[in-house]
């Protein structure tokens, strides 16, 4: 086929059904996603401060995190702790640990929205290594029918490309309704943002460096509206004994007794320095936002106190980190599992080390511990839900010392009949002459006497 014929194919193929053709470029060289994620996205973590505080912050968190596979799904599912899965998150490679790789994943996806694991499989096909790959580098190929016909990977330090199949691969990448081969990098969105604290930090610097920062100037007053002017060893005179008795903190607020009469004029802070610290802070509040990351947690402390730190981390791991990483374990189970033959098929994230997230742990505890105390769970479904194994003791109500359980309203657990609580005693005979007696005796107590109605 020549290349007329290629061109005219590349109009009609399609690489999912409602979506667009796959052009030569893609087949041959990969998709373009320079737009969404570009390669100079990296520099921003040498060159941002907000960038690489919010992104390290991020990844140091999810670093923490560790994985659990099991065998089904449910009530019944098993926990797997041996086995090739298990060996290979206790040792992806021989040179970096499992958390060393989620770390750089995180920073990866902050900087670029993705990142890629390269998966060295033995003769059976089930993976022996991971090892991560620089998003920069690799390409994902569009292919007209299957969606993927693999990735092409550009060495760092030269070289001709390596192509993969589809399944040496694991892609992890953000969504992106724009383009979805390519990654949609939260840097994108806060890109503007840091672009701007940077500018104004350089501005600041060259004010810095080339300005003229003065304390104040002293100047003598005119007279008789003429100009009055020091000469060069009047100012030098004066310039050096103000600087020996009024510089430095154990000079400070002495009086000055000057021989001629001197205008002050003190330079302070213009509104336009106001702005820029102001515009500081703006900007790192919108990077942060982009990266759901309350300014709290990195030293902004204008709204935050030491009561609602814990609520801000609380809120940083629910509504980010948790939903980013079980994102990325739904990646896992369908692309890397399947790889194992005999499983795992389930992978999760163990929350219950996260300290922000005890609290939130406690009060399911606390709601189980309920539902155990009252016969709504036993003691083996309530096992079988978090995945351990059954006890021989546990499918019946372990019932607390002052409760008991009953099989209907009428019969007790030992099938006996129900005792009847015992009446009440009747009350005594009426006896009036009796009463009248108790009466007299009681208005003597309070001090009447018995005859004094009659």
């Amino acid at each position: 086929m020549g290349l007329l014929e290629d061109i005219a194919a590349a109009k009609v193929a399609r690489s999912w059904p409602v979506g667009e053709s796959a052009t030569l470029i893609d087949r041959g060289r990969g998709h373009d996603d320079t737009r969404f994620s570009p390669a100079s996205y990296g520099d921003y973590l040498a060159t941002s401060n907000d960038i690489y505080s919010v992104a390290s912050l991020r990844a140091r968190h999810m670093g923490r995190l560790t994985p659990l596979l099991f065998n089904g799904a449910g009530p019944d599912r098993t926990s797997v702790t041996t086995g090739p899965a298990a060996d290979l998150i206790a040792k992806v490679n021989p040179f970096w640990t499992f958390p060393r790789l989620i770390r750089m994943d995180e920073l990866s996806m902050c900087v670029w929205g993705e990142t890629y694991w390269a998966v060295n499989r033995n003769a059976r096909g089930e993976p022996l290594e991971i090892w991560w790959m620089k998003p920069t580098q690799v390409k994902p190929i569009v292919h007209e029918t299957d969606y993927l016909a693999g990735y092409e990977y550009t060495p760092l330090h030269g070289g001709p490309p390596i192509r993969f199949d589809v399944d040496e691969v694991i892609w992890f990448r953000y969504p992106n309704p724009i383009d979805e081969f390519s990654a949609l990098a939260p840097l994108a969105a806060a890109r503007l943002a840091a672009d701007t604290s940077a500018s104004m930090m350089r501005s600041n610097k060259n004010m810095f460096d080339k300005g003229m920062q003065l304390a104040g100037t002293i100047s003598p007053r005119s007279e008789a509206g003429k100009a009055v002017t020091f000469s060069a060893d009047q100012a030098r005179e004066l310039e050096i004994d103000l600087s020996n008795r009024f510089s430095g903190v154990d000079k400070a607020h002495r009086w000055a007794v000057l021989r001629f009469d001197a205008q002050f004029n003190p330079m302070g802070v213009n509104q336009k320095d106001a702005d820029f610290v102001a515009g500081l802070g703006l900007t790192f509040r919108q990077v942060c936002r982009a990266y759901g990351v309350n300014p709290a947690l990195l030293g902004d402390n204008e709204h935050a106190t030491l009561a609602n730190a814990r609520e801000f981390e609380l809120q940083l791991w629910q509504d980010a980190l948790q939903p980013d990483a079980d994102f990325r374990g739904a990646d896992i189970r369908e692309q890397l599992l399947p790889m194992f033959r005999n499983g795992p098929d389930q992978f999760e994230w163990d929350y219950s080390r996260i300290p922000a997230l005890q609290e939130a742990e406690s009060a399911v505890w606390e709601r189980e511990g309920a539902q155990l105390d009252r016969g709504a769970l036993t003691i083996n479904e309530w096992r079988k839900a978090k995945g351990l194994p059954e006890v021989p003791w546990g499918d019946v109500w372990w019932a607390p010392v002052n409760k008991a359980a009953v099989a209907d309203d009428q019969v007790n657990p030992a099938n006996q009949p129900a005792v009847r609580p015992a009446d009440p005693p009747p009350p005594p005979p009426a006896d009036p002459a009796r009463d009248l007696t108790i009466l007299r005796a009681a208005l003597n107590g309070h001090g009447r006497l018995e005859g004094a109605h009659r």
